[in-house]
């Protein structure tokens, strides 16, 4: 990744203009207090965005019986970019249950609580369903449910 966001800023890749490495926040618990952690929401796949009249997307991801083997492949822009609030990151969302029902009052899940299908309280997690690859993809992603209530 860092070759890449190198060529960027060298111009060496004719066309590339984004390199995206998506990372997720969330909550980790050592040394007695709380820490906040990044974390990869799909390890060893690289976004990379070039243009030519358009704009494309192409996925990079190392295979792992053969590290020195990648293969490029060119999908849609990745849904993921648009949680994203800057750059690559996807922040930590925060919640209530209210009633058994999921209310996200911040971060970027809010108003998309219909994706969450699976919370674990305990590590700070929602499991979301996303469009990748022309199907169906659960990823982890930072959610922080500070209250339930009924």
């Amino acid at each position: 990744m860092k070759e890449c966001q190198k060529a960027i800023k060298t111009g060496g890749v004719g066309g590339l203009q984004e390199v995206c490495y998506f990372q997720y926040q969330r909550m980790m618990r050592y040394g007695g207090r709380w820490h906040l952690e990044k974390r990869a929401v799909l390890p060893g796949c690289i976004f990379l965005c070039g243009e030519e009249n358009a704009v494309f997307w192409w996925r990079v991801r190392a295979k792992r019986e053969n590290e020195g083997e990648i293969s490029v492949v060119s999908c849609e822009a990745p849904y993921l970019k648009c949680l994203c609030q800057e750059g690559s990151l996807v922040e930590m969302s925060k919640g209530i249950i209210e009633n058994g029902a999921l209310d996200i009052t911040g971060g970027p899940l809010r108003g998309k609580e219909q994706m969450v299908k699976k919370i674990d309280r305990h590590k700070r997690t929602a499991e979301i369903e996303i469009p990748f690859d022309g199907r169906s993809q659960r990823i982890m992603l930072g959610l922080e449910i500070y209250a339930k209530q009924g």
